[in-house]
């Protein structure tokens, strides 16, 4: 529960509750379990994109996938999906699974570091942790709009509702990771 109320004061404040986060002592373990769960909330908010997609014809992708199933051997205790539905539902997710749990977690840790470079450039001088866990708990923060999103894009599809929320998630996520850098300078510099 604590976790939950920390994000909701990080919408109005977020300095003050990074610094507590830091105050207590959050290390490359906490970053790594921000991470994790902010991948997993993030991979969560794409099922409904993705069953809408599934769901909706594609002559490139449902040609692929027919083809891809006249090819495929079967494989003792695998079975390919009768349906087409099925079929593209489950490539959909293989993509998802890949893009969520390996290839972002890789892209978030450079993109710590470049931020950490950044404060560097300015004057100030955050240990890499303090940088890798002001991106990370950014990223929890924003975590429930990026779960709006997915709902907007799974109910509604894609148009000005779309926009809109992914405008706000991006808008809270950076505002939330420069504030959060501030206060790994701060902390750094005292």
């Amino acid at each position: 529960m604590a976790l939950v109320n920390d994000i909701v004061r990080s919408y109005r404040r977020p300095r003050p509750v990074f610094g507590g986060l830091l105050a207590r002592g959050a290390d490359d373990k906490t970053g790594l379990v921000f991470l994790l769960l902010a991948m997993a909330l993030g991979f969560v908010s794409q099922l409904p994109g993705v069953s809408r997609r599934a769901n909706t014809p594609d002559p490139e992708l449902d040609a692929a996938i027919i083809a891809e199933r006249d090819d495929v051997r079967p494989i003792e205790g695998v079975e390919v999906p009768e349906g087409l539905v099925d079929a593209k539902f489950q490539a959909l997710m293989s993509a998802e699974i890949m893009v969520w749990f390996l290839i972002l977690p890789l892209v978030f840790y450079g993109v710590a570091m470049l931020g950490h470079l950044a404060m560097r450039a300015f004057g100030r001088k955050p240990d890499t942790t303090a940088s890798r866990l002001a991106l990370f708990w950014a990223l929890v923060v924003a975590a429930p709009l990026k779960l709006l999103h997915g709902l907007v894009l799974g109910m509604i599809g894609p148009g000005s509702s779309l926009t809109l929320v992914g405008f706000i998630w991006f808008a809270v996520l950076m505002w939330n990771w420069t504030a959060n850098l501030r206060v790994a300078g701060a902390e750094a510099a005292t």
